[in-house]
């Protein structure tokens, strides 16, 4: 049973009262226009004219007005395109009165609904601004402090705006017009110089997005909010650093590509997330390209139940494929993902959910025999770090081995393409796990001679949101408390976000030669003790006062510094038609001598998994240790 919202009886009674007013103000206004067309005086025969226009008068506005939405609009929050739309109406509305009378003229040859032109001129005139002013007769009421419900300004919290353009005096209108219930503007601040010592609405600009700490001190401020909706990521990255060195909550106004329709609400505003940090700019696709090797095709995920994996799937979903096969061993994951899946495209997306390891090559010849997938992102891997220096024969046989099985697979039943996610930890790994996505990547280059599948790789690094990233863990150690726990002062990564990458990993597919490893463009590498400090403030929390924050020492076989590019590939790198996917041309990978590393590794694993770290070091001779290495933190 479908419920109807408590408030609407409400609305229609208002909406009544504002016609039965319009009514009024409709036929005032063409008696003034009469007035001052005749000089006060209006001739009898005028008069009797008017009493038989006035009834089509006024039935043609109120059409009017409702058509056009005038009844729709929430006028204390009105700005310039509601005055446009209420003269559109009354100009639809009194121009139709004078078209009735025309045609009424030219049936009858009577001139009884005929009023003087000039009066029709001045009443649109005059109704425009008679309806307008008592719609914004309630924003005048509340910029005056006449709205009862008013939140006096001692009590409500003081507000920041950084820009005084279009979005920052938005802002302040409609919190003004909300009787400062979401907050009191107290300044804004713009790098314009010639806009410094200006007012809007009363709030004064300040110059300088620098000053912003000195400002938020010496105001008190409690909020500030970003109003540029056409900030740059340069121009935002410096607006960004200014206000994470205050205390201050931060949210965001959206960007322009977002507010398409020329309003900007309180409601479209979001608190600053830590994302937003990354000062990333927005990911450019070439969709046709994208569209041209996924549209109507099978397209499988191995892993595709997992952070990178489901966005891999969502964003693919996008491009009409024939069908997606999520393959995964973890059902909890890819079962959410099919819902979610389900629930947005209905019938017009055919996706299967199939559960198995890509340890196990009998499932995944089963998978590929029935669903003859054309393209395969192969996402599936053992990830984390520590647990992977534990464990070493789990994962070459989870990362290696599985990688060839699925690859194996492309080759036997001619999948068009095979996409490897890589990682920077693979360039010149300190870790087993890094050590095991280059062998991956070995993988994909020595099956690249031997296939028609064209197998590419695609690198890059640390994606905020994943599964075991640092925001869940920072989110979970502020959650209780604190303290929030960084391995060292100095340590760096390159971070992208989920979507980001997903975009970029098939944007790749999409380009190179079979063998290629490609290199996200990852921007700059940002020190985890910033990125901690400034989780913490966006929790509205105060870094070493709230929160402590700990250094615990580098886990085994972590480094300081994140690499993107192998010794050997620094030198071959080069662009690709898109600005933020660079390319490292394919390497020789001596098939025979590779075919017996592969062979060691898997004796190894089997029989000796003690062995198992030792023989990677055998076999990838860049495979290093940290030159920084510490116990692991109790």
């Amino acid at each position: 049973m479908t419920h109807k919202p408590a408030h609407s009886k409400k609305s229609v009674v208002q909406r009544l009262m504002l016609m039965m007013l319009d009514a009024v103000l409709i036929n005032l206004s063409m008696l003034l226009s009469l007035q001052l067309r005749f000089d006060v005086m209006i001739p009898p025969e005028h008069m009797m004219r008017f009493g038989h226009v006035w009834p089509i008068l006024t039935v043609l506005c109120l059409i009017s007005f409702w058509a056009l939405g005038v009844y729709r609009n929430l006028w204390r929050y009105a700005s310039m395109d509601e005055v446009i739309q209420l003269m559109a109406a009354s100009l639809l509305g009194v121009g139709s009165t004078y078209l009735v009378g025309l045609v009424l003229y030219n049936i009858q040859g009577e001139n009884y609904f005929m009023l003087p032109r000039t009066a029709y001129l001045m009443d649109w005139i005059l109704l425009s601004a008679m309806v307008g002013f008592s719609r914004f007769s309630v924003r005048i009421a509340n910029r005056f402090g006449v709205s009862r419900r008013a939140i006096p300004k001692e009590d409500s919290r003081r507000i920041m705006v950084v820009g005084a353009g279009w979005g920052g005096s938005s802002v302040i209108r409609e919190m003004i017009a909300r009787g400062n219930r979401e907050g009191r503007p107290v300044i804004v601040v713009d790098d314009d110089p010639m806009k410094q010592g200006t007012h809007i609405n009363r709030i004064p600009v300040l110059y300088g997005v620098v000053n912003i700490p000195e400002y938020a001190e010496q105001y008190d401020i409690d909020e500030i909010v970003i109003a540029i909706p056409s900030a740059k990521p340069e121009q935002l990255k410096l607006i960004m650093e200014a206000c994470t060195a205050t205390n201050c909550k931060l949210k965001l106004v959206p960007g322009l590509r977002d507010v398409s329709d020329g309003k900007l609400t309180l409601g479209r505003m979001r608190d600053v997330n830590i994302a937003d940090l990354l000062y990333r700019g927005e990911v450019r696709l070439d969709m046709s390209s994208i569209e041209g090797y996924l549209g109507q095709k099978v397209v499988m995920v191995t892993g595709g139940g997992g952070s990178i994996g489901s966005e891999l799937c969502r964003q693919i979903a996008k491009f009409q494929p024939k069908q997606i096969i999520i393959f995964d061993i973890y059902e909890n994951n890819a079962f959410e993902l099919y819902n979610e899946l389900t629930n947005e495209y209905g019938d017009a997306l055919n996706i299967k959910v199939l559960i198995g390891s890509v340890r196990d090559k009998k499932r995944l010849r089963e998978v590929f025999s029935q669903y003859r997938p054309a393209i395969v992102f192969h996402a599936a891997a053992h990830k984390h770090v520590p647990l992977m220096e534990d464990s070493p024969a789990e994962a070459i046989k989870n990362n290696v081995f599985g990688t060839l099985n699925v690859a194996e697979c492309c080759d036997e039943f001619s999948v068009e393409r095979f996409v490897l996610l890589s990682t920077d930890k693979a360039v010149n790994p300190t870790n087993v796990m890094g050590a095991t996505k280059r062998m991956t990547e070995l993988v994909i280059q020595y099956m690249a001679k031997k296939s028609k599948t064209r197998y590419m790789a695609v690198r890059f690094g640390n994606v905020l949101g994943s599964n075991g990233s640092v925001i869940p863990l920072f989110r979970n150690q502020i959650a209780m408390g604190g303290p929030v726990r960084v391995t060292h002062p100095d340590i760096t990564r390159y971070f992208m976000t989920i979507p980001e990458a997903a975009q970029l990993v098939l944007q790749a597919g999409a380009i190179g030669e079979s063998g290629s490893i490609f290199v996200l463009d990852m921007g700059e590498p940002v020190k985890i003790l910033d990125l901690a400090r400034n989780f913490i403030r966006l929790s509205g929390l105060i870094p070493d006062v709230d929160i402590k924050i700990v250094f615990v020492g580098l886990r085994p076989g972590e480094k300081l510094y994140e690499e993107l590019m192998m010794t050997e590939e620094k030198g071959a790198m080069s662009k690709t038609c898109h600005e933020k996917i660079f390319v490292a041309h394919p390497v020789d990978v001596p098939a025979e001598k590779f075919e017996k590393q592969l062979a060691l590794l898997r004796d190894t694993v089997d029989n000796h998994p003690e062995l198992a770290e030792q023989r990677l070091h055998e076999v990838l001779p860049n495979f290093r240790y940290p030159e920084v290495r510490s116990e692991k933190a109790g």
